[in-house]
């Protein structure tokens, strides 16, 4: 199983261009976001490390999780994301993750997850942790 497809390559530039664009929009308009580039790119990193979190999670192929330790290890590393994101987006005044941002987030989480077939019935993983 691969956890970064085009697909989730794909989200994670969605949102992060998203932050990027309001971001720069606002300051053509004199205002601050509240965030600058370097946010963006602990976002990316957070992201990135989850990912990277998940394709350990499953393994080499030869050592094959059983479903309850494939459900733990991804529920911690998810739960360790969300976290991370919780901290930098208060950094921000709480203005680097907005609802778009959010909808992309968790989309991409649950996709993560599904490719790999953990955390199966749950609607929002990251909602037992998430503050965005």
């Amino acid at each position: 199983m691969q956890v970064e497809t085009n697909d989730y390559v794909e989200l994670k530039h969605e949102i992060l261009d998203g932050m990027r664009s309001y971001m720069e929009d606002l300051a053509q308009d004199g205002a601050d976001a509240g965030y600058g580039a370097a946010e963006i790119d602990e976002c990316e990193r957070v992201i990135d490390a989850l990912l990277a979190a998940l394709r350990n999670v499953v393994g080499d192929g030869e050592r094959v999780p059983s479903p309850a330790q494939l459900d733990r290890s991804a529920r911690a590393a998810v739960e360790q994301a969300v976290r991370a994101l919780n901290a930098l987006n208060a950094r921000c005044r709480y203005n680097l993750i907005e609802t778009e941002q959010r909808e992309g987030l968790c989309e991409l989480v649950r996709s993560a997850l599904a490719g790999i077939g953990a955390l199966r019935g749950q609607e929002d993983p990251t909602e037992p942790w998430r503050e965005w």
